[in-house]
């Protein structure tokens, strides 16, 4: 009888040690990924990529200009905006990166949220932008930071207007 007793306290022993190696293991493996990303420098521009390069643009560096123009929603509304940013076409053209009419860009945002556009259209004067900022509000990225979103004027729909913009892929 002694002996069962001593098993049974042996198993629950150990049962309790492995439990307690698990959650020590969960809790460091919690602080550390909290650390890391505290740790990790904000990646903060949006990335051109055209022809197997890719180049970094930092938000802050951006040749801002002011410009406005109306949007129209998912539900045929009409808003009026002012924006700070720059034309597509010219900061492709800055960042030495050729578009014809016959390209085809896709705008992908943080989420994976993609567009596509014609080149024809980043071509046209006045029509595609890279907006950081709306009537005088800083757009945030997704995780916070500085973010941007596609403007696309004269859309019958906004879903082009992509927010939290990362990427823009040029074809």
């Amino acid at each position: 009888m002694f002996i069962r007793k001593r098993y049974g306290r042996d198993r629950i022993m150990k049962k309790k040690w492995i439990i307690s190696i698990v959650v020590l293991l969960a809790a460091v493996a919690v602080v550390l990924g909290f650390m890391n990303r505290q740790n990790s420098p904000k990646d903060e521009g949006l990335l051109l990529q055209s022809s197997g390069s890719t180049a970094a643009v930092s938000f802050e560096k951006l040749d801002q200009i002011t410009f406005e123009g109306d949007l129209v929603n998912g539900k045929g509304e009409v808003s009026h905006h002012e924006y700070k940013g720059v034309e597509l076409n010219a900061l492709l053209e800055a960042n030495k990166i050729t578009v014809t009419e016959a390209s085809v860009l896709t705008a992908t945002s943080e989420d994976n949220y993609s567009a596509e556009l014609s080149g024809a259209e980043v071509l046209e004067a006045g029509k595609v932008y890279v907006a950081v900022s709306a009537d005088g509000k800083m757009l945030e990225g997704l995780e916070g930071g500085q973010g941007a979103q596609l403007i696309v004027f004269g859309d019958s729909n906004s879903k082009r207007a992509v927010r939290y913009l990362k990427t823009i892929n040029i074809r």
